[in-house]
């Protein structure tokens, strides 16, 4: 029973310390990368009929979720 409950502490630190790893590792993307993503998610949203007030959000999302998809670092900002 102990041993069980230590699983089910320690677990869920082994699966945090190694997305940090990952994380880490994750190179930069270029520019032209980061643009052609952008591009491709402004098309999404206008597909997606997306709002203009909520147009930025969505493609920063997007454009953060194909770059993280690639292995990619996430960025901040984007320009629309």
């Amino acid at each position: 029973m102990n041993k069980a409950l230590l699983a089910l502490i320690v677990a869920p630190l082994f699966a945090l310390s190694a997305a940090n790893v990952v994380a880490e590792d994750a190179a930069d993307a270029s520019a032209e990368t980061i643009n052609e993503f952008t591009e491709m998610c402004v098309n999404w949203a206008k597909d997606d009929e997306v709002s203009n007030e909520d147009l930025y959000a969505y493609v920063l999302k997007c454009v953060n979720d194909e770059l993280k998809s690639e292995g990619y670092k996430a960025v901040s900002a984007v320009k629309i």
